[in-house]
């Protein structure tokens, strides 16, 4: 093994890093590229968590590999030396600078009068519940969604389900239609989620925007209602960011989907490390579902600070090889609190006071935080930390 493999290995173990050495040379291949780069926006660009890019980061540093600045990290004279070392010359990175590799443009001249309209429905969204694994994702990826399912042919003249719509996805949907058929894009439009307070958001966007979506509370937990199943040619979804959660979400759109090979299941889920990337593909091809693209950073979201507001997107498609979905109920772990049911700790910004989040804590959740302020200083900024022993 080499001095620059060892090197390689040593901060690979050191941070913990699943990716292993590769990872780490991932990463020096992007400082060497472009820098400075931001610790969010280099996470991002490799698909991690920001804290597991910055425990990477962090080893690199104390290593004299990495330099801090204001606007990020960048190469030392010592990280170049051993970028060349391990075979890194090109400097341009051929990833299209207007769609950033997602394949779909949401050109802001082309579709301004649009994406107004989906960001003042945006300001009035309800508060996230992340006991439901809620994030808001922005107007610009609602839209990116719809023109991805458009552009594969999966709306026109097509009912569409969604499962799921804290991104209101749908309203983009029905805005696309307007814009490009007078609302006739599609035959029917459905939203089911278990979250009343989205639902009504979205009936009272149809109504003033003039859209045509159905809306059913439901909760898919249960199978779906037997005058939906086999009713659609598309599905979409973006469901809770755990394997129960995926199986369980991608079974219940193949409930709602026609039963044939060839119908489109669009799904959004979190960035994984490559053993998380097996299992969630695993998950859609045990369920007999073909991937034909998965295209990272698709998404991004509003406050979803561990993922660095990223997210990849699914294009999966049946097969004759889908099972018929099984249409009981479920009662197992759905959501991520659910399966890591633990406190955590959040330092206030103004006061360094720290509150307990979680089962137990001093607040359910940190939007009820956030809502109500910090107890001590009325601030409503916080940031993961640690209890003080005084505190």
């Amino acid at each position: 093994m080499s001095n620059e493999q060892r090197t390689l290995e040593r901060i690979a173990q050191a941070a913990r890093l699943r990716e292993g050495p590769a990872g780490v040379a991932a990463l020096l291949r992007q400082l060497y590229r472009q820098s400075p780069l931001a610790t969010a926006k280099l996470a991002r660009r490799l698909g991690w968590p920001v804290p597991v890019t910055a425990a990477v980061r962090r080893e690199l540093e104390g290593a004299g590999l990495l330099a801090r600045t204001p606007r990020g990290s960048e190469l030392s004279a010592q990280g170049h030396d051993l970028a060349r070392a391990l075979g890194l010359h090109g400097r341009e990175d051929p990833l299209c600078p207007r769609c950033g590799g997602r394949r779909i443009l949401v050109d802001p001249d082309r579709w301004q009068g649009l994406l107004h309209k989906l960001r003042q429905v945006h300001q009035d969204n309800p508060t996230v519940d992340t006991t439901l694994d809620q994030a808001h994702g922005t107007p610009e990826t609602a839209l990116r969604r719809a023109l991805a399912m458009y552009h594969e042919g999966a709306l026109e003249g097509q009912a569409l389900l969604i499962l799921g719509d804290d991104d209101l996805v749908s309203v983009a949907v029905g805005l696309l239609s307007r814009e490009l058929a007078g609302g006739r894009l599609l035959r029917r439009l459905t939203v089911l989620d278990v979250d009343r307070r989205f639902l009504e958001h979205i009936e009272a966007a149809g109504r003033e925007l003039d859209l045509a979506i159905e809306t059913i509370a439901h909760d898919l937990r249960q199978p779906l209602p037997e005058e939906l199943r086999g009713q659609f040619h598309t599905a979409e979804t973006d469901p809770p960011y755990t394997l129960p959660g995926l199986r369980l979400f991608l079974g219940r759109a193949l409930e709602g989907l026609r039963p044939e090979g060839g119908r489109d299941l669009f799904v959004s889920y979190a960035p994984r490390d490559p053993a998380g990337q097996r299992d969630l593909l695993a998950a859609c091809t045990d369920l007999g579902l073909a991937p034909f693209s998965v295209t990272p950073d698709f998404n991004r979201y509003a406050g979803a600070a561990t993922l660095a507001g990223s997210g990849q997107f699914l294009h999966l498609r049946t097969t004759t090889a889908t099972p018929s979905p099984a249409a009981g109920a479920y009662g197992g772990p759905l959501y991520t609190m659910d399966l890591q049911p633990g406190r955590r700790a959040y330092r206030c910004q103004g006061c360094e006071t720290v509150w307990q989040v979680g089962p137990g804590g001093d607040f359910p959740t940190i939007e009820a935080l956030k809502v109500q302020g910090c107890p001590r200083c009325g601030g409503h900024t916080f940031r993961p930390g640690r209890r003080n022993a005084d505190s």
